[in-house]
C-alpha cells in the first residue's frame, strides 16, 4: 500500500484500476492538462511513483506492473509541507509574503480554498481518465488580431534605417600612419 502522507489522511485519495499505468498518464496529460511524471518516488520508496503532476498535487501508482493498478491522488512535497504546518498548529511559521510567493495566496483560507479545489479536480480528472469520460477541454475561441494603425501604416520615409542624429555620419579624415599608443 501507499502509507501515510504527512499531510493527513483529508489530502489522499485512493483509485483501482486495470487500466495501464502509462494510458492514465498520457490520457491525464493530453486531455487533463497535467505534466507527465518521471515515475520517481517523492515520498520514499513503496509509497507511489508519480505519473502526473498538476498545480501541487500528484497522481501516483503503486506498482505500474501490477495486473489491478492502484493509484493515489496527494499533494506534492510542497503542498505537503504547506498543509502539514497548517494543520500540527505551525502556520505562523510562513509570513504572509512566503504564502504570496510559493503559492500566490495572501492567507491560509485562500490557501485552503485553492487546494481543496485543485485537489478535488485532479480526483476528478484522475476519476474520469479511469473509467473513460475523460474529455479534452473546450477550446478557447481565438479573436483575430487587429492589426496596430501606427505600426501598419507605411510612413514616407520609412526605410528601415533607425533615426540617427544628423552628426552621426559625419566623415572623419583618417590618418594614416598614427601609433596606437598616443
Amino acid at each position: 500500500m501507499f502509507g501515510l502522507y504527512p499531510a493527513g489522511p483529508e489530502w489522499v485519495r485512493h483509485f483501482t484500476t486495470t487500466t495501464p499505468a502509462r494510458e492514465i498518464q498520457q490520457l491525464l496529460v493530453k486531455h487533463a492538462g497535467f505534466t507527465a511524471g518521471l515515475f520517481h518516488q517523492p515520498y520514499g520508496p513503496a509509497r507511489g511513483a508519480v505519473i502526473a503532476v498538476r498545480h501541487g498535487f500528484v497522481v501516483m501508482v503503486q506498482d505500474v506492473d501490477a495486473t489491478e493498478i492502484e493509484f493515489v491522488v496527494a499533494p506534492d512535497v510542497e503542498m505537503t509541507n504547506l498543509l502539514w504546518s497548517h494543520s500540527n498548529g505551525y502556520a505562523s511559521q510562513w509570513s504572509p509574503r512566503e504564502l504570496k510567493a510559493l503559492t500566490a495566496c495572501e492567507n491560509w483560507e485562500q490557501l485552503l480554498t485553492m487546494a481543496g479545489t485543485r485537489f478535488r479536480a485532479a480526483c476528478t480528472a484522475l476519476e474520469r481518465a479511469i473509467d473513460g469520460t475523460i474529455e479534452p477541454p473546450a477550446p478557447v475561441p481565438v479573436k483575430a488580431a487587429v492589426p496596430d494603425p501606427v505600426i501598419a501604416a507605411s510612413l514616407p520615409d520609412d526605410d528601415d534605417v533607425p533615426w540617427l542624429p544628423s552628426d552621426y555620419l559625419h566623415e572623419v579624415p583618417l590618418m594614416e600612419g598614427l601609433p596606437c599608443d598616443r
